[in-house]
């Protein structure tokens, strides 16, 4: 398969961050989006230093105040990548709605002269966004069998709650039925 993104480089350890297994209440998981989206009319407007660092800013602090991970970040004059761990219950266009309507509002205030012949948005409507993970086919039928097999001790050890005996306690009743007999 051909890299469809070659200058979106992730940093060293992005397989360690992508293949972490998050936790909440009720749910574990290892859900990612990989996002790319771009300005309205495509415009090359990241190319001040400032305007890409405040951009940034304002996206990873959205994606901290959710609890949503992010995992890399690039960003090109003309489009921006997001890869983002977020829990299942953020469907990937609420993640895309809430980082771009936040983004626009945020950096237009800032930054008035985004706002020129761009219209009510930053953003083109549109956005790209993948799936992806960090897990193989073996290890997805690993994890199924080691379930299967807590389950199996879960039940095994529930229905035999309260008999388990030592093993003196089992000889007990065998030797004093000899015992008796032998007496009789």
């Amino acid at each position: 398969m051909r890299n469809q993104f070659p200058h979106f480089k992730p940093e060293a350890n992005f397989g360690e961050k992508l293949d972490t297994i998050r936790q909440e209440a009720h749910t574990t998981y290892n859900v990612n989006y990989h996002f790319v989206w771009i300005p309205k009319y495509r415009r090359r407007i990241f190319v001040s230093r400032g305007l890409r660092t405040i951009c940034e800013d304002i996206i990873r602090g959205q994606a901290e105040s959710r609890d949503w991970h992010v995992l890399a970040f690039e960003m090109q004059p003309d489009h921006i990548h997001l890869f983002v761990s977020v829990p299942p219950k953020n469907s990937a266009s609420y993640v895309a709605n809430i980082l771009k309507g936040n983004s626009s509002i945020q950096l237009r205030r800032v930054f008035p002269q985004l706002k020129q012949g761009m219209g009510k948005s930053l953003w083109a409507d549109g956005y790209y966004v993948s799936t992806a993970g960090y897990i193989s086919e073996d290890k997805v039928k690993r994890y199924i069998e080691q379930q299967m097999l807590r389950a199996r001790q879960k039940e095994w050890d529930a229905t035999h709650r309260g008999r388990q005996r030592k093993i003196g306690d089992l000889l007990l009743p065998t030797l004093k039925g000899r015992v008796s007999e032998g007496a009789s």
